[in-house]
């Protein structure tokens, strides 16, 4: 049997005033399935990352509050749930009123509604999905990466001037998205995305050494670009992370490339707009 279950995704949005948010969580409601819960994350670091300026214990105390109450919520709609049609009703006003438009720390997206065998598992599914990011694959994260900076190229006027190419010689060839060609085809300069904040050390370094071995190969076969910059994210300094993320830095460096934030515009533009 399946059921048509509601949820609204849960919005941790600090400052009012910029609007800027992360889902912290998933509420929903199936009546059919007599199901109503939620599921709410405490997990900083991936927020202390966004929010980098915001107080840590803002977020703990506010998380454990807002718990709280959904499950004040959730404990008084249950019994209405178990009974007839009628009292499932006054569930669902409950359920409304709860995902109501609030000027608050904690706020929720519009209601959208989902068809589960188990109301249970696909809340699971979605909080791994929205929270979570079960989805946020290093190749995800670097096309987030490559929309920036094709962003930014545009806007500058510069988005024709860097294109799609293909680096290497013969069978070993990779693309790169952002490449600037002399009139043979040749790459003179490069812009990589490169995703390195991980939560693992080993694969910060093994994501780096993918490409300081493309790197070695470019300067056997004498293919290396002019300039190279490489667009990251890296993780937080002073953290074990952080040290694996600064020796695959010395050892692309060494190769030539040139190290960039994601989010740093200004290097971006000079090294594009560079003759």
């Amino acid at each position: 049997m399946t059921h048509i279950a509601r949820y609204a995704i849960v919005r941790f949005m600090p400052y009012a005033e910029t609007q800027e948010f992360a889902n912290v969580g998933i509420v929903m409601l199936a009546p059919s399935a007599r199901f109503f819960d939620f599921q709410i994350s405490n997990k900083w670091r991936r927020l202390g990352a966004f929010f980098d300026t915001l107080d840590r214990r803002v977020f703990v105390r506010g998380a454990a509050a807002f718990s709280e109450e959904l499950t004040r919520t959730r404990d008084m709609a249950l019994p209405w749930l178990a009974e007839g049609t009628q009292q499932q009703e006054s569930a669902k006003r409950v359920f409304d009123d709860l995902v109501r438009p609030r000027e608050a720390l904690f706020q929720f997206s519009s209601v959208r509604a989902v068809v589960a065998a188990s109301p249970q598992d696909k809340l699971a599914e979605l909080f791994d999905h929205y929270v979570d990011h079960d989805f946020a694959t290093p190749e995800y994260q670097e096309r987030l990466i490559e929309k920036s900076v094709r962003s930014v190229l545009r806007r500058e006027g510069l988005g024709t001037r860097f294109q799609r190419a293909k680096l290497g010689a013969g069978a070993l060839q990779f693309s790169v998205p952002f490449a600037e060609l002399d009139e043979a085809g040749q790459a003179l300069r490069v812009i990589k995305p490169l995703h390195l904040a991980y939560d693992d050390s080993l694969r910060i370094l093994d994501h780096g050494n993918q490409w300081l071995g493309r790197l070695r190969h470019l300067e056997r076969v004498h293919a290396l670009p002019k300039s190279l910059l490489l667009s990251v994210t890296e993780p937080p300094t002073g953290t074990e992370r952080f040290s694996a993320f600064e020796e695959v830095r010395r050892d692309l460096s060494n190769l030539g490339a040139v190290f960039a934030a994601s989010n740093d515009e200004q290097a971006l533009i000079q090294f594009a707009q560079a003759a």
